[in-house]
């Protein structure tokens, strides 16, 4: 697919991996119990959260000027949107999940 390397894929991919990575996180959280390791691991958590939101925004951004700059499909424009809309809903639940517990 031609779009797989355009500059919005790109971010959108490294954002992905950013949001398995504190997947991860926080699968491990568990293993570190009630101590100072445990409250710097959820501290490093909630950093990568806060950069996950602002890469979030960064894309949101560039979907609205992308028409302009790069010519793609109504279709693609829509799985671009609901893209970015399902690993927004993802970083909410893991920043509920992480308030939470």
């Amino acid at each position: 697919m031609a779009y797989s390397v355009d500059p919005w894929m790109r971010e959108y991919n490294e954002a992905s991996k950013l949001a398995d990575d504190i997947t991860g996180m926080m699968s491990e959280r568990s293993s570190f119990g009630m101590g100072p390791e445990a409250q710097r691991h959820s501290s490093a958590i909630r950093r990568k959260i806060t950069i996950l939101g602002t890469r979030l925004d960064s894309l949101q951004s560039l979907l609205t000027k992308l028409p302009a700059k790069q010519p793609i499909t109504e279709k693609e424009m829509n799985r671009r949107r609901d893209m970015l809309a399902n690993l927004r809903t993802k970083v909410t639940q893991m920043a509920s999940a992480l308030y939470w517990s």
